[in-house]
Parts: C-alpha cells; structure tokens; sequence
C-alpha cells in the first residue's frame, strides 16, 4: 500500500520546467518584475503578449550541455543566483550551461479579453560551476519565449491527420 502511495505521488509530481513555467506565468501576468528577474531573461507582458492562463508540455527535447561563451554570462549568472541567493565570481570558476527546449500548449489571453490556444516554443536554461572542486548548481530560468508561427490551434489539434 506504501510503495503503490508512493508511486502515484511520484507519478503525479510537477516537473521542475513545469514548477518554473508556471512561476514565470504567474509573475507575468501580475508584472512582478522583481520575480520575473529571478526567473527569467525574457518577458511575458500581459497588456502587450496576452498572458497564460493554462499550459500543458507537449515536448521535451534531450537536454543539451556546452561550456559557457561570453554571450550566456548573464544567463549563468542570474540562474546560480537563483538557486543561491548571492552572486558568484563566474571567472574563477568552469561553467557549463544546461539548455533544455520546451514546446507548449497553452491558452492564450489576448490583451482584448479573448482566449485562444497557441503554441509558444520555451528555452530553459541553467548553469553548473565548479570552483575548487566545489559544485554549485544554479536554477532553470527561461530565456527564450517565442510564439509558433500561425499558432492558432494547439499542437495536438494540428497534429490530427484529416480525413
């Protein structure tokens, strides 16, 4: 009886890129700027993108690992601060970034009060550094957010073969 309990919390547990999403909705909608800086690198404005009013993963690409390049630093950077609560000196330390690309159905509330579903593409990222064999591991963060082209169904329904 146990361990069935235990399966079905573990079934039923939000993913860490869900948990982020929804934070960074949320924040969103509400222009909490001073979350949103914890989450992300992008913005979601509500009165000018719409906002989220629900969303559901619809894939996951493997993650992708690569040392961390001058254009990523801010990046790196607010995801260890993230996790850490306190910045951390980046050039004494090796530094690999974690990308993780999303796609998402969600349903879309436009700035004129309507909802419609749409597909938005969502990068996650976030950092890894190791200073003097000490490893600090930093929080996902969404830098990127971009609108599927023509997204006017979800992914599913566009994903049904017509007869």
């Amino acid at each position: 009886m146990i361990a069935l309990g235990t399966m079905c919390l573990i079934a039923c547990a939000v993913s860490p890129e869900e948990q982020v999403l929804t934070r960074f909705f949320e924040a969103s909608r509400a222009l909490d700027r001073t979350q949103l800086y914890r989450l992300a690198t992008v913005t979601l404005n509500p009165r000018v993108d719409g906002s989220i009013q629900t969303f559901s993963i619809a894939k996951r690409r493997a993650d992708e690992k690569a040392p961390l390049v001058e254009s990523r630093r801010e990046q790196a950077r607010r995801s260890l601060l993230a996790s850490r609560g306190q910045d951390i000196d980046l050039t004494r330390s090796t530094v690999e970034m974690i990308t993780r690309q999303i796609t998402i159905d969600a349903d879309l509330r436009t700035p004129d009060g309507t909802v419609r579903p749409a597909v938005l593409f969502v990068t996650l990222e976030k950092a890894v550094a190791t200073t003097s064999g000490s490893v600090a591991e930093g929080q996902w963060i969404v830098t990127r957010l971009q609108r599927a082209p023509d997204a006017r169904t979800s992914h599913a329904a566009s994903s049904v073969p017509r007869s």
